[in-house]
């Protein structure tokens, strides 16, 4: 199955480990070429060394616009092509943030509701009688629903190749067959958040890609993001990798359509920043961005009881003052992680492009030389 799910965020070594509004993430440093800053870089190629990484980006981004980010390593092993800080990173399962935000637009707009059920969404497809007809909106969200953690993706991208809204309503009579587990424990799904876009793009009449390109990255200004494999077709940038008889091969792969709004969405790292500093000084920019009124914000982002809220673990930290947001993603071929502090309004993006068990900790190790004041100060100068 894809290689979607959250890894629990561990606690970051101490030592180490919304904005005012849309203008101040525009004003983020724009991700050029070449590897930025230099200090950051040598740091980062002792880690992709240790870890035996094609490459890899990290960077501290600050809702007032003030970031280090570099990246160190080759677009593909063997090649002599360097990484660069505007290639797309895929994101995995950073994108159900994305799609979180998605919901809570539509529940402020009145088209969804948090406790609207599938029964009332689909009932063609979810009959009354069925014990799935009771899962909501909510459920969903939080990976409360028992709900599979996947489903046969290839086989519904099969069935509908070209129309991946009709693969994901495909996901509907396969649910009806499976057996509902009593007890509604924490179980990480892709199934779930496939539904949640499923749930969008019906009420909208829209397909959740376009939705997320409109709505999503559009607000925030956000311009090199698609879904889909990287590079996209036709253009230069990083590819993935996977492991084959001991050594990494490129390989330019995905997860199948259906899955989308689970976990395959890329963006550059200056990108991803701006989307998830969306969650930084109470939202802000989250809220107007997205539309999403105060109450329904605020509910997005309350955990349930497997500590997951819409789109991020929460944990607390002491390098965040308290509460932070979390996420680690992957397509089975890139890893990636991002932290946003809230109290302290910045966040922590690490991302590889191989998916290798050395890509957790490498990218755990990015983001934690990320903290260190020695690279750029928390406060701005005179603050």
């Amino acid at each position: 199955p894809p290689m979607t799910r959250a890894r629990p965020a561990g606690r970051l070594p101490r030592r180490a480990f919304c904005a005012t509004g849309a203008a101040a993430l525009a004003s983020l440093p724009a991700a050029g070429a070449g590897r930025g800053d230099d200090d950051l870089a040598a740091r980062l190629a002792t880690i992709r060394a240790d870890h035996r990484l094609p490459a890899v980006w990290a960077g501290r981004f600050h809702a007032d616009g003030r970031a280090v980010a570099a990246c160190v390593g080759v677009r593909r092993e063997g090649d002599d092509d360097e990484a660069r800080l505007d290639d797309p990173i895929h994101v995995g399962s950073c994108t159900k943030a994305m799609t979180a935000a998605m919901v809570a637009r539509e529940c402020s707009a009145g088209r969804l509701d948090w406790q609207r059920t599938l029964g009332d969404l689909f009932p063609e497809d979810v009959p009354a009688g069925s014990p799935w007809a009771a899962t909501t909106i909510e459920e969903l969200l939080r990976h409360t629903s028992g709900v599979p953690a996947n489903a046969d993706w290839h086989a519904l991208h099969a069935a509908a190749p070209r129309d991946p809204v009709a693969a994901r309503r495909g996901m509907l009579p396969w649910l009806v067959g499976q057996d509902r587990p009593e007890a509604r424990l924490f179980g990480y799904s892709n199934v779930g958040y496939a539904l949640l876009g499923h749930a969008v793009e019906t009420v909208r009449g829209r397909p959740w890609e376009r939705l997320l390109a409109e709505e999503v990255f559009g607000p925030l200004g956000i311009t090199g993001a698609g879904t889909g494999p990287v590079p996209p077709d036709g253009a230069e940038g990083a590819w993935g990798h996977v492991e084959r008889d001991g050594s990494l091969e490129a390989v330019r792969v995905d997860n199948p359509p259906p899955l989308g709004p689970a976990g395959r969405a890329h963006l550059r790292l200056s990108e991803w920043a701006s989307f998830a500093l969306a969650f930084a000084k109470g939202g802000v920019t989250g809220r107007e961005a997205f539309e999403v009124k105060d109450a329904d914000w605020d509910r997005l982002l309350e955990p349930g009881d497997g500590g997951y809220a819409g789109g991020w673990g929460i944990h607390d930290r002491e390098w965040g003052n308290g509460r932070v947001l979390s996420h680690a993603g992957s397509n089975t071929t890139w890893f990636c992680v991002a932290w946003v502090a809230p109290r302290r309004d910045y966040c922590l993006l690490g991302a590889t492009n191989c998916a290798l068990p050395a890509a957790a900790a490498a990218c755990d190790a990015a983001v934690a030389t990320c903290l260190d004041p020695a690279l750029l100060p928390f406060e701005p100068a005179g603050g």
